[in-house]
């Protein structure tokens, strides 16, 4: 019985000098890639305000949107820019969408998602020989009134994750309506 106990105890401090090491390199790993990731994150969203709004010379972020201006001084407001999220079949599907001042839809960009490859998936899909996702582009120029599946076709196999788009977009437009007020 002594004899098991001490090789017990060389086992459990070795375990634990094992862990503190791993779990310092993964800290270590961590706080080197960290600031790369953000700053990845914050180029890809400057990337989808210029996809979204072509028209873009300036933006500035407010708390849950950004507010677009058509020239540096940042005078001439000309819409709006919001990240929301909905229930899709995998997970939640996370969308910027953009709103002008008239109140109309100048575009979406699917910012992640966890849909179904090849079901789900193909609410971001280009089709061959076009520049934007065939699903989102019907988003375009429409206006409060018009989100709903009368006016927005579904995608066949995957109406959880296009009503998912939708609903992201409907709730840009309830802070749309709560900004303007």
């Amino acid at each position: 019985m002594k004899n098991k106990e001490p090789n017990i105890l060389k086992l459990s401090i070795v375990l634990f000098i094992i862990a503190g090491f791993s779990a310092f390199l993964l800290s270590l790993v961590y706080s080197v890639t960290q600031p790369r990731i953000i700053k990845n994150e914050i180029k890809k969203e400057q990337e989808n305000i210029k996809i979204i709004m072509p028209n873009v010379k300036s933006f500035e972020k407010k708390d849950n949107y950004y507010i677009i201006y058509s020239d540096t001084e940042k005078k001439n407001v000309i819409g709006y820019i919001f990240k929301t999220s909905a229930k899709g079949y995998g997970g939640d599907v996370v969308c910027n969408i953009g709103i002008n001042i008239n109140g109309e839809v100048t575009g979406v960009v699917v910012v992640s998602h966890s849909e179904t490859p090849g079901l789900g998936s193909k609410i971001e899909e280009v089709k061959k020989g076009e520049k934007e996702p065939y699903y989102l582009r019907q988003f375009k120029g429409k206006t409060k009134d018009k989100i709903n599946f009368e006016n927005i076709e579904a995608i066949t196999g995957a109406t959880i994750s296009s009503r998912a788009v939708l609903n992201c977009v409907k709730e840009a437009f309830k802070i749309f309506v709560a900004i303007k007020k």
